[in-house]
């Protein structure tokens, strides 16, 4: 079920990155496992490498999760 106010969030990666940018957009889930699903879809699917993500309670981005 996606969510705007889920606590996890797929999006594609970037290589030359050094952090989670709060401000990209990606697609938000309450469960992890409705988010590690579609992003599992979206790499079989020929999709650009993405990175799985949980909102910490200090509100930065941690990485869980690198697929493709």
């Amino acid at each position: 079920m996606q969510d705007p106010i889920g606590r996890y969030r797929v999006r594609p990666i970037s290589l030359s990155e050094h952090s989670s940018p709060d401000q990209v957009v990606g697609p938000r889930f309450l469960y992890r496992d409705e988010a590690e699903s579609y992003a599992d879809a979206l790499v079989r699917s020929g999709r650009q490498p993405l990175i799985l993500e949980k909102l910490a309670r200090a509100g930065c981005w941690l990485p869980l999760e690198t697929l493709g």
